[in-house]
């Protein structure tokens, strides 16, 4: 057989398994066995706010599966995400380079992505808890930016617009945690799945176009890129995480370290004749740091801090040049609820790069801020949201208004904007041209 006829009964051996279980899911419900079947439908449609007319027409659907399985629990997610519009993400070709070789989607195609989300069993024991398979795991206490939560990678195929959990991508894994004390935990984490982050392709809408991730290109030179690949060896590039958690004189603290390959690639450049040969590769670092929080009356103060190793960072030269320095990054919060149904917080995220060079696109220290109200009115079935993220030293950011009506006990809808604002240079600035108005609804089943 060919190697276009293989490729061909394979993607339709993926389509046919891929169908038998969406569509035999619910039939479990119908047996005498203790399963549960559940299912989460969200709609989103964007309206673009420059342009005009659709930036978007998603449908995610997630079907999941409960049942006992040995002395264990057994929990399978499966999902189909639809976008008619596609505007977000008009190419995927690119995209399963950024997955492990046990990683990433069973279809990925211009208007479809379908796979397994997340499979794992899990077991407690008098002192252990144990859950192994495909999963997220969360830490760290930064709401909007992330310091600690560095274990699972996420996809930018909408920048940060996405909810963390829908963005977030599950690895497989043995997640492992145990009672070391009364109020101490101790978890353990091997990931021998190394996918990294999924970037929105080049031309779509949220696409990294600011000089502080991307290259700026060379005049003259035909630029040959070599994708990034995801690190393939299962022993040898497994990710290694360990997090002490206790509560102590009212206070909630972690100790985390993570042994992982860095989700985003290092971009490096070499003159070929008349060419610019551009490579990237995923590179290791140690991630130490820890989280603290408390309530004091209507307040919780919390904080995080990180210290990573061997990252790499833009230069300003032509060539996409690159300057190893460790880096620190921490945030302050403060939460409020002194009032019936009323939530503020405001929050201040700093990152330092030890370097001396002045060669750095970005300033070697900056900070952001973000503010956060939520109010719920009638009953707490309207309410209403806005957040706003903002950086001090380069004056860009993102204003997210949200309002969201609870129509059934099972049905929300709400009408949201996401706008951008600043330099277009910038994080935040390089996405004002896709400022958007979304309607839509989340069904639960």
């Amino acid at each position: 057989m060919n190697p276009q006829a293989t490729a061909s009964a394979r993607t339709l051996q993926k389509w046919t398994l891929l169908g038998s279980i969406f569509l035999s899911l619910p039939l479990f419900t119908q047996t005498a066995l203790a399963a549960e079947v559940s299912g989460l439908l969200k709609s989103q449609t964007a309206f673009s706010l420059q342009g005009g007319g659709l930036q978007q027409q998603k449908w995610l659907l997630d079907l999941e599966y409960n049942d006992a399985l040995g002395t264990g629990q057994l929990t399978a997610i499966g999902r189909l995400r639809f976008d008619t519009v596609d505007d977000l993400n008009p190419s995927r070709s690119a995209r399963a380079e950024s997955y492990s070789s046990i990683g990433g989607p069973w279809l990925s195609g211009k208007h479809v992505d379908a796979g397994l989300r997340e499979l794992y069993w899990q077991y407690s024991a008098e002192s252990s808890f144990w859950q192994i398979g495909k999963q997220q795991v969360v830490w760290g206490e930064a709401d909007g930016l992330k310091l600690l939560d560095r274990v699972n990678p996420q996809s930018f195929a909408e920048f940060i617009l996405d909810d963390f959990d829908d963005s977030r991508i599950p690895l497989w894994m043995i997640n492992a945690q145990f009672t070391v004390a009364e109020n101490a935990t101790l978890q353990l984490l091997w990931i021998p799945d190394s996918s990294a982050h999924e970037l929105a392709p080049e031309g779509s809408v949220f696409a990294f176009t600011s000089p502080t991730l991307v290259p700026t290109p060379v005049p003259g030179l035909s630029p040959i890129i070599d994708m990034a690949k995801a690190p393939g060896a299962i022993f040898k590039d497994s990710d290694l995480g360990l997090r002490f958690s206790n509560f102590v004189a009212g206070w909630d603290y972690s100790l985390n370290y993570l042994y992982h390959y860095v989700d985003e690639p290092v971009v490096r450049a070499q003159i070929l004749g008349a060419d610019l040969r551009v490579t990237q590769q995923y590179e290791r670092s140690h991630l130490l740091g820890g989280s603290a929080s408390t309530a004091l009356g209507n307040w919780i103060v919390r904080t995080e801090v990180a210290y990573e190793t061997d990252r790499y960072h833009r230069t300003q030269t032509n060539l996409p040049g690159v300057i190893e320095a460790d880096q620190w990054s921490s945030v302050i919060g403060i939460d409020w609820q002194g009032w019936t149904d009323q939530f503020v917080s405001l929050q201040w995220f700093q990152t330092y790069i030890r370097t001396d060079s002045d060669d750095l696109v970005r300033k070697p220290r900056e900070n952001t801020l973000t503010f956060l109200w939520e109010s719920s009115f009638f009953n707490e079935t309207l309410s209403a949201k806005w957040l706003q993220i903002h950086s001090i030293d380069h004056g860009d950011g993102i204003f997210r208004p949200r309002l969201s009506y609870n129509y059934a006990s099972n049905v929300d809808i709400y009408i949201a904007a996401d706008l951008f604002y600043g330099d277009q240079a910038q994080l935040f600035g390089q996405f004002d041209h896709a400022d958007r108005i979304s309607i839509g609804l989340n069904w639960g089943f």
